[in-house]
This record gives C-alpha cells, structure tokens and sequence, in this order.
C-alpha cells in the first residue's frame, strides 16, 4: 500500500487528502502481515478502510482506520478459521530531509525521495498487536488428543487417558 505523496508534499502545512483503501495481500510472500505461527501460511488477509493524510511541517501524518480479516490456525485444534481485526494506524511520516535528534524514529517512518509513503511497515505492526497470542476457533473448542493427534472435535479418540 504505497502511495505518491508528492502532491500533498508541495502544499501548504494543514492540506489534507482522503484515501479508500481495499487490497488482498498474502502474509508470508508479500510480508505484509508477519509470518506469525497463529496465521494460516500464504493465507489471504483482505484490508479495506478510509485514511485520512494531513501535512505537517515535517512531513505527513496519517490516520488510518482499517478493517482487516485473517486466517488463523486455532491453537487448540490446528483448523483454519476466520478472524476480523480492526486496526488503527496514527502517525506521522517524515520526509527524508528531516533532521532531528530523536531516536525514537524508526526507519520505516520515512518518506522515500520518491515521496512514496509506505503504509505496509505500519500495517503489519498493528495487525501483530491486535493478533490473539492464542487464537481458538470456538469456545468450546475440544482440541486434539496429546497421544495420537486426532481432533477430538470431529472424532472421539480411543487413547486411554492417564492423568
């Protein structure tokens, strides 16, 4: 999700530029999501939201409000399913002639010489914050059996159970 800026750059500080966003992304080819053992491997995550870009004296800040929906892998049972994260991103972007000596500023912060703001780098830190450590399909969800590896929600197992 990069967008040329240049326009927005060349204006007067208080400009503001509305945005729809809607994309599918793949976690692990694309990178935009983090290859997170709760997410599905090379499963789709469709984005879809409104942002808003105002200039700043120093660059262009960004407020964000998207709707993501991911494919996680329970951690109970290891089946796929479905989950609905909302994220919200609020932060300023620099411009690469920015100077300043505040370390707190990552890289990804920046706005390329190409005035290219990047949103990925943002996107996939809030989608991590917002992801459950463990995700479970259900609530009632029986899991599988520690002996034999049958999901005890399709199957009942015949593992003596020793506790």
């Amino acid at each position: 999700m990069e967008f040329n800026v240049a326009q927005l750059i060349k204006e007067n500080p208080g400009s503001s530029k509305y945005y729809t966003l809607s994309d599918n992304l793949i976690s692990s080819k694309n990178h935009c999501v983090s290859q997170s053992p709760v997410l599905a491997p090379d499963s789709d995550i469709s984005l879809s939201g409104t942002a808003k870009m105002l200039r700043t004296d120093a660059g262009i800040w960004v407020t964000a409000e998207l709707s993501c929906e991911v494919i996680c892998l329970c951690s109970r049972c290891l089946n796929a399913h479905g989950r609905r994260l909302t994220v919200v991103i609020d932060e300023e972007y620099y411009l690469s002639t920015y100077s300043t000596n505040d370390f707190d500023i990552d890289e990804g912060q920046f706005i390329s010489n190409d005035n290219i703001l990047d949103l990925v780098p943002s996107i996939r830190d809030h989608v991590d914050l917002e992801l459950p450590l463990n995700p479970i399909c259900r609530e009632d969800c029986a899991g599988i059996c520690i002996d034999c590896g049958l999901n005890l929600n399709q199957h009942q197992c015949t593992c003596k159970k020793s506790f």
